[in-house]
């Protein structure tokens, strides 16, 4: 393997020139290769859609949450509010990825990594645990978040959630 070495493109930025078959070469030139590759506009459209509309149920259950504030006793007030903050936060990072799907590497993961493990740890609490509030039932968690996994990582494979990791594309 040759080394590489570095020099400016046509726009001032700082590039490796590399010998052909350098496996630094194949890197850069199959990531811009990747990067290049337009995403149907039909698929990239239904991605949008799809995490729309994740965004616009978790207002619904940010509202649902702020509902039973009221209701819940003191020693769950600390919880509630967490709870009702990380759907506003969640709603928001659906958003972002509604809009912007390919320019954050990582965000969709840590979504799909947070949403796996509130799920697998629901599954473990079925019929253990519950709480005077329905958001308490292990069961309704693991239906719903379930069903945010699936619809997420639709809307992952549809706008290939995934480049940004290899090259900036524009959205």
């Amino acid at each position: 393997m040759n080394p590489a070495t570095f020099g400016y493109d046509g726009a001032g930025r700082l590039k490796p020139h590399t010998a052909p078959g350098d496996i630094m070469s194949i890197k850069i030139q199959t990531a811009a290769r990747h990067a290049a590759s337009p995403i149907p506009a039909a698929r990239d459209k239904a991605a949008r859609y799809l995490m729309i509309a994740l965004s616009v149920a978790t207002w619904g259950a940010f509202a649902n949450a702020a509902a039973e504030f009221r209701t819940l006793p003191p020693d769950r007030l600390i919880v509630g509010t967490w709870q009702m903050l990380g759907f506003a936060v969640f709603a928001g990072l659906f958003a972002v990825l509604a809009i912007w799907p390919r320019r954050m590497p990582g965000l969709w993961e840590l979504i799909l990594f947070h949403k796996i493990g509130v799920t697998l740890m629901s599954i473990g609490f079925i019929g253990t645990v519950s709480g005077p509030m329905p958001s308490d039932n292990p069961t309704a968690v693991v239906m719903i978040d379930g069903t945010l996994i699936v619809v997420t990582l639709l809307a992952y494979v549809l706008a290939e959630g995934w480049r940004p990791w290899f090259a900036r594309s524009a959205d």
